[in-house]
């Protein structure tokens, strides 16, 4: 038989690598790893539970690990066939060294845990492994275990089944997902299983504690409530999902409105749950007005009182006009563009009067792309903290001298226009100097400060405290027309 090379000889040395060396090498981890149990259980001076329930831990890996993998065997110890975890893979004839299964003896304590283990009665399993002195982490682990299996085949016949055939270089446009009925199925399963491990061992004290996911969620309430809460908020947002869904992503005015009733309900139901204050609190940590304006709060390092301030003014101009700005909503006429605009204005002045001219400023900068990009710079390439601001400053200070430039009548048009270039590029090179020079080619090319890319063409744009713009162009001078032809 000719030789095989490169990765096909590979290939065949993995398969007939033997089975011996991991075996080794798993009985090393796991003699190890119960040495170290023994050590911390002397250091606490408790009875060594290894050596009670290691005959049985041993007879239980080695009886999952038989589970996983079957091996066929021809009657001269040549395997045949391996199975792994229920798929077939066929494998050629090849030698493989004998091993014998090793004799787990098991009685006393350990034949009473592997019988319960192997048994339906989950409260004596519970109760024999405290006698023996396991931990109580540890017997939460093995009872939730036996607990899960009872439940594993119906929560799994629940999920939708999956394509192998499907195209994998195509989206899934159906976005097959689990039914209304076969989620309400999985959740009430999954009560079940809480309540009967909790019937067994009690509450976990894991669910309790300040890290948990409803605890950074909805510490604001009380605990009774946020389980509720997390409750609805799935039931609703399943609800619109799947409204969306249908709609296959083209939607109508009819379709809004169903999606503002749905949102509606789920006012109702929160302001039932909730108490008017704990209402309150949920408004301004989960509705999307607090989601939008946190990001700028954060930017801005706003105190939670000015969050508070700001939020209120917020939500009140989001729930006059946002919602027409959803998908398939009607489109603004011009006098409803020249009413929403108007409102933004006088939104922007209470901000401002709330704020102070120093602290707007720093609102307003917030929610400009170019600042976040100077702030970024600032952190990758460790700048000294003022040089967002000190670049950032330019826009108040170049547009000034750029207009000297176009009001001096001494000057003419074409030289009014070197005169915006020359100071253009003094300005990049300033940017350049505080920067340095890979910060701010980077940041040139992703477009900061275009404003100084208009000035070299004879563009001055001018900021107002709002963030809005203007624009004043120099034209170059008019060329002489050509002599008429004789």
């Amino acid at each position: 038989m000719g030789e095989t090379s490169g990765a096909g000889d590979a290939r065949v040395r993995l398969k007939r690598r033997p089975s011996k060396v991991a075996m080794r090498r798993w009985r090393g981890r796991f003699e190890n790893f119960w040495l170290a149990r023994r050590d911390r259980a002397q250091t606490l001076r408790v009875i060594p539970l290894p050596m009670k329930l290691l005959p049985i831990l041993l007879g239980v890996s080695l009886a999952a690990n038989a589970a996983l993998v079957v091996v066929h065997r021809s009657g001269d110890g040549r395997v045949k066939e391996v199975r792994y975890a229920g798929a077939t893979n066929e494998v050629a004839d090849r030698e493989a060294p004998r091993f014998a299964r090793p004799e787990v003896p098991v009685g006393g304590e350990g034949a009473v845990i592997a019988e319960s283990i192997r048994g339906d009665d989950l409260a004596r399993l519970r109760d024999e492994l405290r006698a023996v002195g396991l931990d109580e982490d540890s017997v939460r682990m093995v009872v939730a275990a036996r607990v899960w299996k009872r439940y594993e085949t119906r929560l799994k016949a629940l999920q939708p089944p999956t394509d192998p055939n499907r195209p994998w270089w195509r989206n899934d446009e159906e976005q097959r997902g689990q039914t209304r009925e076969q989620r309400e199925l999985a959740r009430q399963l999954g009560d079940e299983r809480k309540a009967e491990l909790e019937s067994l061992l009690g509450k976990d004290p894991r669910e309790a504690d300040g890290n948990s996911w409803l605890a950074r969620q909805y510490g604001y309430l009380p605990p009774e409530k946020r389980e509720e809460l997390q409750r609805l908020e799935q039931d609703y947002g399943d609800l619109a999902n799947e409204f969306r869904r249908e709609a296959r992503g083209f939607m109508l005015p009819a379709d809004q409105e169903k999606l503002k009733f749905i949102e509606e309900e789920k006012r109702r139901d929160l302001a039932s749950l909730l108490s008017p204050a704990e209402y309150a609190d949920y408004e301004m940590r989960q509705s999307r007005t607090a989601q939008n304006l946190r990001w700028r709060m954060t930017q801005m390092d706003a105190t939670e009182a000015e969050f508070r301030t700001i939020f209120e003014l917020q939500k009140e101009f989001d729930e006059r006009f946002t919602e027409q700005d959803q998908s398939g909503g009607r489109t603004r006429t011009q006098e409803e563009w020249k009413v929403r605009n108007d409102a933004e204005k006088a939104m922007r002045a209470q901000i401002r009067d709330a704020l102070g001219a120093e602290r707007y400023a720093d609102y307003v900068r917030a929610q400009d792309n170019e600042y976040q990009q100077l702030r970024g710079a600032t952190k990758r390439f460790q700048l000294p903290p003022d040089t967002p601001n000190r670049v950032y400053a330019l826009r108040d200070e170049v547009p000034k001298r750029a207009t000297r430039i176009a009001d001096d009548k001494t000057l003419s048009p074409d030289q009014k226009r070197e005169g915006l270039r020359r100071l253009a590029e003094e300005t990049r090179d300033r940017v350049r100097a505080t920067l340095g020079s890979e910060a701010a080619q980077a940041y040139f090319a992703n477009n900061g400060m275009q404003w100084v890319k208009q000035l070299e063409g004879g563009t001055i744009v001018t900021f107002n405290e709002d963030g809005g713009q203007s624009h004043r162009r120099i034209e170059p001078a008019p060329k002489p027309a050509a002599a008429a032809k004789k």
